[in-house]
């Protein structure tokens, strides 16, 4: 780490580590209420190599990103509204977004990391969080759960402003609130081998990188170490594979990436054939 710096790279730096930690309570907020165009409109970095990864795989590029986490979101959020509406008359002239929506991601542990250059910083957060499902499932009625998940994050300053260019969200453990011993049920589940490590809903729209990212708990193995939190580093290209959260994407102008085979790319049925996702995409900024 490099310890020689002038008062405005120092100053640079903390000004760094403070927009980090605001975007991360930011996306906490917009997440936990609906409010995906407020996010990625406003603090994500537009370039083909930005990533945001689960257990279910990669999203690749910007376009792909705001594919599945703005346009898929939002018209899926909306279509399940219209239907609890049937049965919750209530539910009429309130917000279509965050009426589903019951999130809440506490942020924890953090490490951040800024990188020699000043052109990059990197940051690893805990997130205990409580979730409400929406009513539409189990009899109408509501429902609740608890997660623990970890974020690798990691962000570029660029036309001089810091800005969110990837992201790793890596699930460990979970349960409903209404259910028993979640650790023993674990147990139980393994032993009728009726079980199935790293299987959670939300799947995008489109996928370039589809895989078995991350593995939840199993009483088989130990906690995986996905996302290592930051050591100092001298600048995002340097930042060996194992410990970064986007490997191979560290150039947020996309003209050094790496090449994907069009094959790999797996689109599911969540738009019909033909149809054009990006057609009159207005965004937030607009």
């Amino acid at each position: 780490m490099n310890r020689d710096l002038s008062f405005e790279e120092r100053l640079h730096n903390a000004e760094a580590c403070q927009t980090v930690e605001e975007y991360k309570a930011r996306h906490a907020y917009l997440h936990g209420i609906g409010y995906s165009r407020e996010e990625w409109d406003t603090m994500w970095m537009k370039s083909p190599n930005s990533t945001w990864a689960h257990q279910f795989g990669r999203m690749v590029g910007w376009d792909e990103i705001y594919l599945n986490s703005v346009l898929h979101m939002d018209r899926q959020i909306v279509t399940d509204n219209f239907k609890l509406m049937e049965a919750f008359s209530q539910l009429q002239g309130h917000d279509n977004r965050s009426v589903t929506s019951g999130g809440c991601h506490a942020l924890t542990s953090d490490v951040i990391e800024v990188a020699d250059d000043g052109k990059s910083a990197r940051s690893f957060y805990l997130t205990p969080g409580t979730l409400m499902g929406s009513a539409g499932g189990r009899n109408l009625k509501r429902c609740g759960f608890w997660l623990w998940e970890r974020y690798g994050s990691e962000f570029v300053f660029q036309d001089g402003k810091w800005q969110w260019f990837h992201e790793q969200v890596c699930p460990d453990i979970a349960g409903n609130y209404d259910k028993g011993n979640w650790a023993h049920d674990r147990y139980i589940d393994y032993l009728d081998r009726d079980i199935s490590i790293g299987d959670v809903g939300g799947r995008p729209a489109q996928l370039t990188e589809p895989g078995l990212f991350h593995k939840d708990y199993s009483i088989t193995q130990t906690v995986q170490d996905t996302v290592p939190p930051p050591r100092p580093y001298t600048s995002l290209k340097d930042v060996p594979d194992e410990e970064s959260y986007s490997p191979g994407r560290w150039d947020p102008t996309g003209k050094v990436t790496i090449k994907i085979d069009p094959s790999q790319i797996k689109k599911l049925d969540a738009y019909k054939d033909g149809e054009d996702p990006f057609s009159g995409v207005r965004t937030h900024e607009e």
